[in-house]
């Protein structure tokens, strides 16, 4: 077997259920972990930006880590964002990550400072070298971190550590994308941004992981399917619909849309981590209203995962304008 098999398809970008006093919410986790498992996605990404890695200490990072993976084993694999701005931290992350069993640890660089090539390959490859040859995926999400990583950090990576094995993307200039599709087969891509899923699967990239796969996780497997398998009016389609979502959840800025509506689909995760802001009543109901319209389509377009949670939404008055 392929021991890089598990390198491709949909990864949801997991939230992280919190308590109102700031612990796990554990009795959430089997219900998403069960949900994601049916849906049929091929992994778990979590404590990324969805997952609010950034707002938790290491310790609390590692608890998670530890439940989560404690709950998908033989269910879903998952792979742990480890970045920190402290080098030293961010290896304790990934190697506690490699010990309790993630199939892969993903950094993003560090937020602080501005840094240039040759900090950028010293902090990565610091981190490869420590975990010896358990795979670790670069994670390139410049408008959070305001340091861009690109294809030419990642060839040079792959040169000299063997278990630099790719990298979850999230840009939306396809001037960096180039480069990452250019690259040599055998280098894992996952896509990180929800708009250019289609486009960039159909070129190559081997999966993607989302934040709105949390709400409709087979939407995500279609569309990937359909990308992969060359069913272009399929995957258009199904594009489309990613699109609508994208607009229904304001790209999930704030995060809470994200949080919220899993909330309106019946599964209580709390609400977001300070600095994070949640939403207001009006934004709340508007989501409900769009995600029950939403659903509506789904079902029209004969999505599996259209009105699987419609018992849990009552019907508006009246289905919003579109925007």
């Amino acid at each position: 077997m392929n021991p890089r098999a598990w390198a491709r398809g949909v990864w949801v970008a997991m939230v992280t259920p919190r308590d109102r006093r700031g612990g796990i919410l554990k009795e959430a986790l089997d219900p998403l972990i069960e949900r994601f498992a049916a849906s049929g996605v091929d992994g778990l990404f979590i404590l990324g930006t969805t997952g609010e890695g950034t707002l938790l200490s290491p310790e609390e990072r590692m608890s998670f880590a530890e439940a989560v993976i404690a709950r998908a084993r033989g269910k879903l694999p998952v792979i742990v964002h480890a970045g920190h701005d402290i080098p030293r931290v961010a290896v304790e992350l990934a190697l506690h990550a490699r010990d309790i069993g993630a199939v892969a640890v993903a950094v993003a660089p560090p937020t602080r400072y501005p840094l240039d090539g040759e900090e950028l390959f010293a902090h990565y490859a610091y981190i490869a070298e420590a975990l010896g040859d358990h795979p670790l995926l670069l994670y390139d999400i410049p408008a959070t971190t305001a340091n861009p990583l690109g294809s030419w950090l990642l060839a040079r990576l792959r040169d000299s550590h063997a278990n630099v094995i790719g990298a979850k993307v999230s840009r939306a200039d396809w001037e960096g994308w180039r480069g990452y599709l250019a690259m040599t087969p055998g280098t894992v891509l996952f896509v990180g941004n929800d708009e250019m899923i289609h486009p960039l699967i159909s070129m190559g990239a081997t999966g993607l992981v989302s934040s709105l796969a949390n709400l409709f996780p087979e939407l995500y497997v279609e569309l990937f399917s359909s990308s992969h398998t060359g069913d272009v009016a399929r995957a258009r389609e199904l594009q489309r619909l990613v699109w609508r979502l994208c607009d229904i959840c304001h790209r999930t800025t704030p995060l809470a849309y994200v949080k919220r509506g899993l909330k309106v689909l019946g599964i209580e995760v709390g609400a977001p981590l300070p600095p994070l802001r949640d939403l207001s009543p009006p934004e709340l109901k508007e989501l409900r209203e769009n995600l029950w319209a939403f659903q509506r389509l789904l079902a029209e377009t004969k999505m599996e995962g259209g009105g699987s949670h419609e018992e849990t939404l009552s019907r508006p008055e009246q289905t919003p304008e579109r925007r």
